[in-house]
């Protein structure tokens, strides 16, 4: 009896460890499917949590900013944003995932924040603080040969909805836009907070939208309601994003000087605490066995 008790914990043991590896070159537990993107420090990266393969997608180690991007809906096409050295142009460039440039306009200073690019990838929509109007700021969708074909001013930040609708932050509440981009609707005050919320992140089915305040995320229902903290710890905890299933989200942690650490969660009941030194409730996702570093907000597709 002993030997086989035994026998069972050493199989038991060995079965571990060969998943254990087989996770080496991957996401760790909790890591889930999907697609992972995430600006490293010399490139603009594409991670399969499934079978762990990594791939530089853009060169982006003499860019400007290289925290601003997006990723389609459809994992098809990357947008970035570039300032130039030489004159007051902002510059967006559409790449495919072979890194090939599929489009690209420019507009002029001034510019905050993350470019977006809508579900059916027709637009790019940004914080936009023209020179004329200065500091009179909008979010402005532009098509892709750079036309404005809509804006909405005071707006702090913003988010597509899969229908082509946006959800935006201002200092008079959470608004949400028709799909014509034409008008908005208050959804939700915002006066509970020491400042206007920000990074927004909408779930694949539209219901739910994740945001940040005082560097802790949140959570609310499209409608406004359900409004409730998911996280807190005595760090920052950056750029929430769902997963396509909805079911986990990610983010960085920035605890350790110039890395902001992805990690993965399952949408918590109730506010947990993330403690910056464990695996615990958050656990990282690594490559080849390392933490990963991310300049940007992490995007699952």
């Amino acid at each position: 009896m002993k030997t086989t008790i035994l026998s069972l914990m050493y199989l038991c043991l060995l079965v571990t460890l060969m998943a254990c590896s087989k996770d080496k070159n991957g996401g760790v537990a909790g890591g889930g499917q999907g697609t992972l993107y995430y600006a490293a420090f010399k490139g603009f990266m594409k991670l399969d949590l499934r079978s762990g393969q990594q791939q530089q997608l853009i060169d982006i180690a003499s860019m400007s900013h290289q925290e601003r991007f997006d990723v389609s809906r459809d994992g098809s096409e990357i947008v970035a944003y570039e300032e130039s050295l030489s004159s007051d142009q902002v510059s967006f460039t559409i790449y495919n995932t072979s890194g090939q440039v599929a489009a690209s306009f420019q507009v002029r200073q001034y510019v905050n924040g993350v470019p977006r690019i809508s579900p059916d990838k027709s637009k790019i929509a940004v914080i936009w603080q023209p020179a004329s109007t200065y500091p009179r700021k909008y979010v402005a969708v532009f098509t892709r040969s750079g036309q404005q074909v809509a804006g909405f001013e005071g707006v702090s930040d913003y988010a597509w909805l899969p229908d082509g609708r946006m959800v935006m932050t201002a200092p008079g509440g959470f608004y949400l836009s028709n799909v014509q981009l034409t008008s908005a609707s208050r959804i939700a005050d915002v006066s509970r907070f020491a400042d206007v919320p920000g990074q927004l992140d909408v779930s694949a089915d539209g219901a739910s939208v994740l945001f940040t305040s005082n560097y802790h995320i949140w959570m609310m229902n499209l409608d406004g309601s359900g409004m409730r903290q998911l996280t807190t710890s005595d760090v920052k905890e950056w750029y929430p994003a769902w997963s396509a299933d909805g079911k986990k989200i990610f983010f960085t942690l920035d605890w350790s000087g110039n890395c902001k650490e992805i990690r993965v969660m399952d949408v918590p009941g109730q506010t947990v605490t993330i403690d910056p030194h464990t695996d615990a409730v958050a656990p990282r996702i690594l490559s080849d066995g390392n933490r990963i570093c991310s300049a940007s907000r992490p995007m699952m597709r």
